[in-house]
């Protein structure tokens, strides 16, 4: 009988948790997605599931409901789950490559193993097998980058099926390790695939301000685990433009005497291409940013997960081993070390990398993060960016609170500081940013965000920083409103208001935000989002890098998303946009379609085209000049991933990006901000972009694979004449500034 039939109380006792959950497993339990060893029955039990999304708190359908149990091992924490679906509802289980984002039936475990809020890690198991897994942090930043060791095991019945894993004690460092219990949070959800119904236990959503601080707490055994791997790695790079072959060899090591400390290192870090970035051509001045799939720099990654409100990261981890302070190419990393763990209460994260060459540099990070009680944590970061080729040396020193002192109240708060050292030049500066939420009901929530970064505060030497010299205020409310009848065709609406004011650090005004953004949610489990923003005049302090301010015009902007559910073989999206670029407020038109098809379990395709037409491009060429053109851009990609067996993938990845300027025109920035034409024709040109890549995968065993990959693409820019999108295109199947085929082995031991 589910705990929540005996207690009638939100929460079990603490009580019956510790004589269900504490008593040691002395058989091990086989995961074979069946739970029908009498060991389960000593499990602790969840049924209360709710429909999170859309956000209707309310029982799942008879016959759809989901029961989840949960059991404390020697080897690890063994979750289960029992899925009821009914007849006629379709059963959605294509295969997917690992993290691979598709409609599918699915379960989801998380577990912050402190039960303090900051870091949690989730286990997501498809109908099919596949799987997913990564790090949730920031409350509801999840990255999937990070790839670890589990056991997972799927059965099916008439009525549901029923999913087994085991999470072992070593996939994640912990604090309080001397005591035989400990308390962590966990949830349990459930998605329909159908129509990407979410039922969740506790009944908290990452759509809310409030997520990893909701999980439900229990008590359970503790395990000592010790572990040691290494992954030796060979890696041959065939270069078919020149003709020759590299190879490269490396070891990592990962080490875990006790679930208090942990160590990886890395010699010659496994960094083979077997991952391609998405084409992008970026004219504004702020960087694009690219996430990091290399797997030292994925695992246990999530103490240095530090972020600001303006999607900024202190610890950026493609720096290292980025291209290089002369611009000679990517940097190769002689070593890399990392060490993670806690004494007593306090836990600490140590980082160091070191590059080759003579333009090589070096990278350090620390952390420490201390709860001072429940529901308020503090830490501090420092990192250390050595750049002899430049003769910079760049630090940043912050530190950071979280305070929970209630269900309905969250801030978060951050102070931080750059200290920069160039050719004996010091550069100092300071940021502070603070972020309350509050949540009084499950209809209503709030957030006030309020950021002050200082003109020269600099971290991107190790971090990721969209601007400096901000000062913002950030408002936002939004509600949720739950259909309660049955008949009708949504289940429920959400409107949100966001305001955005802004100026810079010497007093000048940035436009001000004001967006308003409407979702849909259909019992169809089709998904409408429609945002208009209406943003006033104002200075753009970037679009010129240093060289003055731009008085930039009012404007309004539009976007209208419709996410369908699965129809068949298919299901689609499409995005139209509406956005100002240029000196008016004409806008551009932009359009996204994207179609996936299932013609079978074990192949599935995505197509994508995204054409944009506009009037009014304003880019900037260099000083205080630049080009006004007519714009359009074509975007083409073709995913396909084929899974002849349990073992294999093949995977192609394609993309096309094309852009075309027409009928330029030379402007000038005044000192006045504004932009004058002088008269000057600027050249037609175009951009050609073009990349593919072809990967097999072969699964070794746990973490240990063989790839083969063939990858080729280009880019080019021409000033001529107008051309039409096909000659384009016919002219990107040409391009080859890189072709290669890459062979590489990497298996643990």
């Amino acid at each position: 009988m589910p705990l929540r039939a005996i207690f009638p109380s939100p929460r079990p006792t603490l009580v019956l948790l510790i004589l269900l959950t504490c008593a040691p497993a002395q058989a091990a339990i086989v995961i074979d997605g069946r739970a029908d060893e009498p060991e389960w029955e000593q499990a602790a039990r969840y049924g209360d599931f709710k429909v999170t999304e859309p956000y209707r708190l309310s029982s799942p359908d008879p016959g759809m409901g989901t029961q989840a149990r949960l059991l404390s091992t020697p080897e690890g924490i063994a979750v289960a789950f029992q899925v009821d679906q009914k007849a006629g509802v379709s059963r959605l289980k294509p295969r997917l490559e690992r993290d691979q984002k598709r409609e599918a039936d699915r379960v989801n475990f998380m577990i912050d193993f402190d039960a303090d809020g900051r870091t949690a890690y989730s286990f997501t198991v498809g109908l099919s097998g596949s799987i997913q897994d990564g790090v949730l942090t920031n409350e509801r930043d999840l990255n999937l980058d990070w790839d670890t060791d589990w056991t997972w095991a799927v059965s099916e019945s008439e009525n549901g099926w029923q999913v087994e894993m085991l999470i072992p004690w070593s996939v994640a460092p912990m604090r309080g390790i001397e005591q035989p219990n400990r308390t962590v949070a966990v949830y349990f959800g459930r998605v329909l695939g159908s129509t990407s119904e979410r039922q969740a236990f506790p009944a908290v959503t990452a759509d809310r301000s409030r997520f990893l601080s909701g999980f439900e707490r229990l008590e359970i055994a503790q395990y000592r685990k010790s572990l040691f791997h290494f992954w030796p790695y060979l890696t041959a790079r065939h270069d078919l433009i020149e003709g020759r072959t590299k190879y490269t060899a490396g070891l990592d090591v990962f080490w875990k005497p006790s679930p208090d400390f942990q160590l990886n290192a890395t010699i010659n870090p496994d960094f083979g291409q077997v991952e391609s970035d998405d084409l992008v051509v970026n004219f504004d001045a702020i960087e694009t940013f690219y996430s990091d799939k290399r797997p030292f720099f994925t695992e246990n990654q999530g103490i240095f997960d530090l972020r600001t409100p303006d999607e900024g990261r202190l610890v950026h981890t493609r720096r290292i081993g980025g291209t290089a302070d002369d611009g000679s190419g990517a940097n190769d990393i002689d070593a890399a070390v990392k060490l993670i763990g806690s004494v007593g209460a306090m836990g600490y994260g140590v980082l160091a990398a070191s590059e080759d060459g003579a333009a090589g540099r070096d990278f350090y990070v620390a952390r420490l993060q201390y709860p001072l009680s429940r529901g308020l944590n503090i830490g501090w970061l420092g990192t250390d960016a050595e750049r002899p080729y430049l003769d910079r040396s760049a630090q940043v020193q912050a530190l950071d609170m979280s305070w929970r002192p209630n269900e309905q109240l969250i801030v978060n708060a951050q102070v931080l500081g750059s200290f920069i050292d160039q050719k004996r030049e010091r550069r100092d500066d300071t940021g502070a940013w603070t972020r309350i939420n509050w949540i009084p009901s499950t209809n209503w929530s709030y957030e006030l965000e309020a950021t002050h970064f200082g003109r020269q505060l600099d971290f991107n030497d190790l971090g990721y920083q969209r601007r400096n010299s901000l000062n913002e205020l950030e408002l936002t409310g939004e509600y949720v409103h739950r259909q309660q009848s049955q008949t009708s065709r949504l289940r429920s609406t959400r409107w949100n208001l966001e305001l955005q004011a802004r100026s810079n650090d010497r007093g000048d005004r940035l436009p001000t935000y004001l967006i308003f953004t409407n979702a849909f949610n259909f019992r169809s489990g089709n998904r409408l989002v429609l945002e208009t923003s209406a943003i006033t005049d104002g200075f753009d302090d970037l679009i010129s890098r240093g060289n003055g301010l731009w008085h930039k015009s009012g404007r309004y902007g539009m976007q209208l998303d419709l996410t369908s559910r699965r129809y068949g073989d298919w299901s689609f999206n499409a995005t139209a946009e509406l956005i100002g670029r240029g000196l008016s407020a004409r806008p551009a038109k932009v359009l996204t379609l994207i179609g996936n098809w299932y013609p079978s379990d074990a192949f599935n395709a995505e197509f994508e085209i995204g054409p944009e037409w506009t009037d009014d491009w304003l880019i900037w060429e260099g000083g205080r000049n630049f080009g006004r053109y007519q714009r359009r851009v074509d975007f083409v990609g073709v995913n396909l991933s084929w899974f002849p067996g349990v073992r294999h993938e093949l995977r192609l990845k394609s993309e096309w990006l094309a852009i075309r300027a027409e009928d330029g025109q030379r402007y000038v920035l005044l000192d006045n901000g504004r932009m004058q034409g002088n008269g000057q024709v600027r050249p037609d040109f175009d951009i050609n972009n073009f990349g593919l890549q072809l990967r097999y995968r072969y699964l070794l065993g746990p973490q240990s694979d063989i790839f083969v990959a063939y990858s080729r693409g280009g880019a080019m820019r021409q000033e001529r004449d107008q051309v039409g999108g096909g000659e384009l295109f016919d002219e990107a199947l040409q391009l080859r500034d890189s072709d290669q085929l890459l062979a590489k082995i990497r298996y643990r031991f």
